[in-house]
């Protein structure tokens, strides 16, 4: 195996690990938060979309329809979110957040975020923008493949 190969198999080795213990992290913030990695997964899929619609947040998580309107049940219920009917279009239903959540939600990721700050600060500007570059590509692909996953399934 050469250099470059075995530089390749540790670090997909080494960022399957990141994602083990990012999955976990997530989990104890859900689970502090009183909610399931479903739910979590879906205020941080959601939360750069403007005038959000729970059709819209199945397209982002690839949960079915049906899944997407638990979850907005579940989050509904502890206070997260909330349904707002357009205005215009009585049949179309907006997810906003409540606002009430958000200090806690920050207060537990904040360990997590200083010290991700803490090791990006050991990069210069080059090498971050090489791996904001590598980081982009590997969302996008993951992306790509979660939806052939979902759409390549078998339904019931």
């Amino acid at each position: 195996m050469s250099s470059r190969d075995e530089v390749i198999a540790r670090l997909t080795e080494l960022m399957r690990g990141a994602s083990t213990y990012r999955l976990l992290m997530h989990q104890v913030i859900a689970d502090r938060l009183g909610l399931i990695m479903t739910d979590l997964k879906c205020l941080d899929a959601a939360r750069d979309e403007p005038r959000l619609t729970p059709g819209r947040l199945a397209e982002i998580t690839g949960l079915s329809t049906s899944a997407t309107t638990a979850a907005l049940d579940r989050l509904e219920r502890r206070g997260f979110v909330r349904r707002i009917r357009d205005e215009h279009d009585r049949r179309r239903v907006f997810v906003e957040s409540t606002g009430q959540h958000e200090a806690e939600t920050a207060r537990l990721f904040s360990p997590l975020v200083t010290a991700t700050t803490a090791i990006l600060d050991n990069y210069t500007d080059e090498q971050l923008a090489l791996i904001t570059d590598f980081l982009e590509q590997l969302n996008a692909v993951n992306a790509q493949l979660t939806r052939q996953q979902k759409e390549s399934r078998p339904r019931p």
